[in-house]
């Protein structure tokens, strides 16, 4: 079978629950983006976003790794989603009411963030458990196209809802924030209709918080000690954090595009179209061998499009050069996933998706950061341009890293 991955119901029904949920939730992170810009008219603003979610993460992100190796991960899964839902339930009643201050969206941004510190380690090693081992390749790279066509769907939505979905005085933005909270009852109901798992065999329960610092460090130590998963982390973070660009989208396409918001939506959407592409490709041919070697490749071709992009003159090639980032970044991420999982004992996943997230997740929010503050002193395109170029000079030094590029699984 071409997807053996869809040939299990519980992780079909997951793969869709959380598909619809992903495509709430990247109107809401679009549109935050751009609420922000609006209110500012500041790069440095949006930008600031992105310290804003990463220290929550940061704080944390490893407790929410313990969390997960000890609670039957559904429950966990549950109970996070529902918290999310309350504050997507915030974030529409302030903006609905006219307090949506800058300060009041990094508040709920913050929080959304704390709750995404538990729900993402609980998240990465539920799915494992979905499905037997040696299908696990394909239901990443589902996955995978299920997170990307959601980049494709929620920034478009979002878009042309800021531009045209204005119902008497609910305003454009009132309805994304809407959307978001309604999709939360398709993941909430996948997740509820999954088993009871518990905890996993191996790990003895925790029972005072000097043990929950001790189960921190096995799980570093585990990371600190595997080179292969190690470099796969180290790499990810110094990419997204040197070129991220999604902070400076929204000035790209006003300031310098000069598009509205419909054009903005499509500018944010076409890295999504080229990471479902290729997420598309990973799961119907068969398994890419040599992965670590592949990882490095795309990190460097992600740079390369990320430059291509910065000198881009309209939309049409801006969009081209974010599809190719796209598709180098889906490739690079379904790879890097399945080294740290399969190399990963299974009492240790919830910590190791742990520390996986505080890289995955922290390098392109401080990524963010970092775009908006030189492209304060430097303008948009050469900050864009700078960072293609040092993530380029990141896959050249980590094509010296043999553990990761000789890793190989079969």
């Amino acid at each position: 079978m071409r997807l053996p991955a869809l040939r299990h119901a519980d992780f079909r029904n997951y793969l869709i629950g959380s598909f619809i949920s992903n495509v709430g939730n990247n109107v809401q992170v679009w549109a935050i983006a751009w609420h922000v810009y609006h209110l500012t008219e500041s790069s440095f603003m949006v930008g600031l976003i992105g310290l804003v979610r990463v220290v929550p993460l940061v704080v944390f992100t490893l407790f929410g790794g313990v969390l997960a190796d000890q609670a039957d991960r559904r429950k966990v899964l549950l109970l996070t989603q529902s918290c999310r839902a309350g504050i997507a339930v915030v974030l529409f009643v302030v903006t609905f009411l006219g307090k949506d201050s800058v300060g009041a969206l990094y508040v709920i941004i913050a929080l959304s963030s704390i709750t995404r510190a538990f729900d993402g380690p609980a998240r990465q090693a539920m799915v494992v458990g979905l499905v037997p081992l040696s299908d696990f390749p394909n239901a990443a790279s589902l996955n995978g196209i299920g997170w990307r066509l959601s980049d494709v769907c929620g920034p478009i939505i979002a878009g042309f809802l800021i531009a045209f979905g204005k119902i008497g005085k609910i305003s454009g933005l009132d309805i994304c924030y809407a959307l978001n909270l309604v999709t939360f009852a398709a993941v909430i109901f996948a997740i509820w209709k999954l088993p009871a798992r518990g905890s996993p065999e191996a790990v003895e329960p925790v029972r005072s918080f000097d043990e929950v610092i001790t189960r921190i460090k096995e799980g570093l130590q585990f990371v600190g000690q595997t080179p292969v998963v190690r470099n796969a982390m180290w790499i990810d973070f110094w990419a997204t954090f040197l070129s991220g660009a999604e902070a400076l989208l929204p000035a790209f396409a006003k300031k310098i595009l000069g598009l509205g918001p419909e054009g903005y939506g499509i500018l944010a959407a076409s890295t999504g179209v080229g990471a479902l592409i290729a997420a598309a490709a990973l799961a119907w041919l068969p398994t890419i061998q040599r992965q670590g070697k592949t990882v490095v490749i795309m990190i460097a071709v992600y740079g390369f499009a990320t430059i291509a992009f910065g000198i881009s003159p309209n939309l049409v090639l801006a969009s081209a050069s974010l599809a190719v980032v796209g598709a180098a970044d889906m490739i690079s991420t379904v790879l890097r996933q399945t080294i740290r999982q399969l190399a990963t004992p299974d009492e240790l996943r919830g910590r190791m998706s742990a520390t996986s997230s505080l890289f995955h997740i922290s390098g392109p929010q401080l990524g963010d950061f970092e775009a908006g503050a030189v492209a304060r002193g430097t303008g948009e395109r050469a900050a864009i341009v700078i960072g293609g170029a040092l993530c380029m000079f990141v896959a050249g030094h980590w094509s010296r890293a043999k553990a990761l590029v000789s890793y190989e699984h079969k």
